[in-house]
């Protein structure tokens, strides 16, 4: 009997590297996301303590205001910019678990294939190994028979 040999293999050895890479992109995505989410935090961060601190002086010169005036537009503006990026992001990441999905499902397809063809083989081997096994009985028992 000839050794289990599954015809798709190389299929499926593509079929996990393109699950791998999907998965490492699904991964930097996640991590691209984060990383804006985390920046967006601390721009809020600074602003809340930014605002907290020009509360509690007790003086507050006109010097002090103006260049703070143009640091809360530019707050503004740069939320603005992170709401939008992470957004964006968040639908590119989205797509990549689509994307990270669809391979699982195309690997599992060629794993079960795989799984399936094998178990023909082992069924069809084990089936030889029996024949043989009785060949070998029936060709002992019929040379212990007096002529």
């Amino acid at each position: 009997m000839t050794p289990f040999r599954f015809r798709l293999q190389r299929a499926l050895a593509v079929r996990r590297t393109e699950f791998q890479l999907a998965e490492s992109e699904c991964r930097q995505a996640e991590a691209r996301l984060r990383a804006i989410q985390a920046q967006h935090a601390a721009l809020a961060a600074a602003k809340s303590e930014t605002r907290n601190s020009v509360a509690r002086m007790p003086i507050v010169a006109g010097r002090i205001l103006e260049p703070l005036t143009y640091w809360f537009q530019w707050t503004e503006t740069e939320s603005y910019r992170l709401m939008n990026l992470e957004k964006t992001l968040a639908q590119e990441l989205q797509k990549r678990r689509q994307a990270l999905v669809e391979a699982h499902r195309k690997v599992r397809l060629l794993e079960k294939l795989h799984d399936n063809r094998h178990a023909e083989w082992q069924a069809d081997f084990d089936r030889e190994i029996e024949e043989i096994a009785a060949d070998s009985i029936n060709s002992r028992y019929a040379r212990s028979l007096p002529p």
